[in-house]
């Protein structure tokens, strides 16, 4: 495969010295990568067929690496195996690592069921070694496709056992009616050169979800549940594409509730917070639990401090209307060993709700309550 690329490459460039445009060059050079994979996933669905696939090293790369060109796009009842490889975004590809299949487009989506990639050995799903979106800022502003991983109305699902690294924006992101997930076993190594690095995010209308055992470092929040929506037949400002594909207009199911987070031990290089939960523009958020989380940033060697280990509510980021009072309930949080500057940070309004186990690892502010509170038991200061 990589002597035929290496033709087309010598191709390339003749056809670029005669003036040709020419602007499928990367995909010329990389894109054999994206066909096998796409073959073997082919292959694996045909009647009677596995439904599973095994990506071990890339025989074809010297270094063992699968460069793709596009997002890797898995169907029903499917395992995708990363049995000790890398899977990389070849250079200024502006598209997911890996996305179910259907999801294909910003409001054109069919949802799917019975997904699972797991990752043996050192497995590792990378974003690319640099900002794909130049001379724009790469980040949630240039749309959905900047997800490491995206699924979109999946149920039933898994993600495990291996690293996410430097990713284009968030790592993994649950959009619009996930349900039925796990993820679990990931580490994240991102340095923040790129903006919006979040670990696992949790949008509107996603519910019943495990999330456990998170190391590493992540450029943003490591785990954020942020269900926001906009008013039917508004448009963006500023140049921003949507980054939630499935739309982020109102639908009747967009509440977020039966999320489970924990054992995650993990820091934050940009100094925004380990875990974020956001709630606007009329969704609830309900019976959340986050419990064993270890800020594990080394203040003494310098790393920046996160604002708050917990962050809940806000008074920015709403389109319709900002949370009112009962729209974030039942949210129990516990045992928590924070490093930033505060431990749990309530700045948006709550009920019906505990936040126990809290200590501060590096001084700082046990709690910062800014915003109403109702039945909550909170941990003398």
């Amino acid at each position: 495969m990589r002597m035929f690329a290496t033709t087309l490459l010598v191709a390339f460039v003749a056809a670029a010295a005669n003036g040709d445009a020419a602007t499928g060059a990367k995909e010329t050079i990389y894109g054999a990568d994206s066909d096998v994979i796409d073959a073997k996933i082919a292959a694996a669905c045909v009647p009677g067929g596995s439904r599973t696939v095994t990506l071990s090293r890339n025989p074809d790369a010297s270094d063992g690496a699968w460069m793709i060109t596009r997002a890797i796009l898995l169907p029903d009842d499917f395992t995708l195996v990363l049995d000790d490889c890398r899977v990389e975004l070849a250079p200024g590809t502006r598209d997911n690592i890996i996305r179910n299949a259907g999801a294909i487009g910003y409001m054109r989506v069919t949802p799917n069921r019975n997904i699972k990639v797991i990752g043996n050995g050192n497995a590792v799903l990378c974003g690319g070694r640099s900002n794909h979106y130049e001379p724009v800022t790469s980040g949630d502003r240039n749309g959905w496709r900047t997800m490491g991983i995206l699924f979109c109305a999946v149920t039933g699902y898994e993600l495990a056992g291996f690293t996410m690294e430097e990713t284009q924006c968030w790592g993994i992101s649950q959009e619009n009616g996930c349900a039925n997930g796990w993820i679990h076993d990931i580490r994240f190594a991102d340095s923040n050169k790129m903006h919006n690095q979040d670990g696992v995010d949790i949008r509107k209308g996603c519910h019943d979800i495990l999330v456990e055992n998170l190391t590493g470092v992540c450029g943003d929040d490591v785990v954020a549940l942020t269900a926001l929506r906009r008013k039917a037949g508004t448009r963006r400002g500023g140049g921003k594409a949507s980054c939630q594909i499935g739309g982020d207009f109102p639908s009747p199911d967009d509440d977020v509730y039966n999320v489970t987070v924990r054992n995650v031990k993990a820091r934050c290089s940009g100094g925004h917070g380990i875990v974020r939960l956001l709630v606007q523009d009329g969704i609830k958020m309900h019976h959340v639990t986050i419990s064993n989380v270890v800020d594990t940033t080394d203040v003494a060697k310098g790393e920046p401090r996160c604002q708050a280990a917990i962050r809940i509510g806000d008074v920015n980021y709403w389109s319709i209307r900002r949370n009112e009072p009962g729209e974030m309930h039942h949210v129990t949080v516990r045992d928590v060993a924070s490093a930033g500057r505060v431990a749990v940070w309530i700045k948006g309004p709550l009920n019906d709700s505990s936040v126990t186990g809290i200590r501060c690892l590096a001084g700082g502010k046990k709690y910062d309550v800014t915003a109403p509170i109702a039945r909550v038991d909170l941990d003398p200061q």
